[in-house]
């Protein structure tokens, strides 16, 4: 029962982000809270968020197969149409941004290989493709085409989860030097995310899998590494300073999984707990790094730079957006789960 009633709500949500939207392309970006200084708002955080989290599990479900860990394939599977919805999910939020969803196609046609947004196309493409192969049923653990499928998927998520390194880095005229610890937080916060969406899914389930809050400890340690490093970078330089909140939170994430392995992984709480913790760290992660490489852009304009720049608050109608989005990963993966079970028993 309680399983139906969070369809029921997740796809109430998504038919009213649905209106908003068809409101938005009536009335234009207007709508948002999009301006000169934050040309990126919440469409683009919920667009790397679902992707890191996409990328994170693929990462997962390539890793398992690729290993022939039979212990966790049944939850591989769930992984993967987890993964396929939240980059569904994620080029819906995509084109919501874009003002005019049919603007994606000029990436194809424009043919432009240098530019990162191209390969980055690409490669979440390529993620989906992979996907929905596995979900086929035709990728078994061993044999010659389950090694290169897991090797093409290691390829294409660590790819598109570094590109978008890129991305932010390509915001300000200091480049690399600016962060120099950007790419592993954006690798660390996908794998931390999306090992946290994954063992949220084997409580849910009730699958006694391997243990995941170990893992989970290991990776809590990998993404607060180039954070504090960042923080300590920004004490010594003129930079933006890291967002300290992140980095409490994350140490706190860290001291419960602590407190998980002492009690014993027959706790649930715990796990559970820390994994939805995570997922809020690394939505506010994305938040903040998207917010800290707009305010120093590459190229500012000439008097604008000396104004105050503007706070970005997202409007109602944003937030109704990504909250549908993400709404819209639990209903759609749900469907795939039903549909590859009804084409198993057919």
């Amino acid at each position: 029962m309680l399983y139906w009633i969070l369809i029921a709500v997740t796809v109430l949500l998504s038919v009213i982000a649905g209106l908003v939207f068809l409101k938005q392309l009536r009335w234009g970006l207007t709508t948002t809270a999009l301006h000169d200084t934050f040309n990126w708002g919440l469409y683009i955080q919920g667009f790397f968020y679902l992707s890191a989290l996409a990328g994170g599990i693929l990462v997962f479900v390539s890793a398992a197969t690729l290993f022939k860990i039979e212990a966790v394939r049944s939850l591989a599977e769930i992984g993967a149409a987890v993964s396929l919805s939240c980059l569904i999910c994620a080029a819906g939020l995509l084109g919501a941004d874009l003002g005019k969803p049919f603007r994606a196609l000029k990436i194809v046609t424009g043919k432009n290989l240098a530019s990162p947004l191209t390969w980055d196309f690409f490669m979440l493409s390529l993620c989906g493709v992979l996907n929905v192969i596995f979900l086929t049923g035709v990728i078994h653990n061993g044999g010659l085409v389950t090694t290169i499928w897991s090797i093409l998927c290691l390829i294409a998520a660590l790819a598109y989860v570094m590109i978008h390194t890129l991305f932010f880095l390509s915001r300000v005229g200091a480049g690399f030097r600016s962060q120099p610890f950007l790419g592993l937080d954006t690798l660390a916060q996908s794998l931390w995310g999306g090992m946290a969406l994954v063992n949220l899914i084997a409580l849910a389930t009730g699958m006694k899998e391997s243990n995941l809050a170990g893992i989970l400890l290991i990776l809590t340690i990998l993404a607060l590494i180039p954070i504090t490093g960042s923080y300590i970078a920004s004490l010594t330089s003129t930079g933006s300073e890291v967002d300290r909140k992140i980095i409490f939170l994350d140490t706190f994430i860290l001291l419960i999984l602590i407190v998980t392995q002492i009690i014993g992984p027959r706790n649930t709480f715990l796990p559970a707990l820390a994994s939805v913790l995570i997922l809020v760290a690394v939505f506010m992660e994305k938040s903040h790094v998207m917010r800290q490489y707009q305010m120093n852009p590459t190229v500012p304009f000439p008097y604008s730079q000396f104004d105050e720049k503007p706070a970005y608050k997202p409007t109602a109608a944003e937030w109704m957006l990504v909250l549908g989005g993400l709404a819209a990963c639990v209903w759609l993966s749900s469907g795939i789960i039903y549909l590859k079970t009804l084409m198993a028993g057919g």
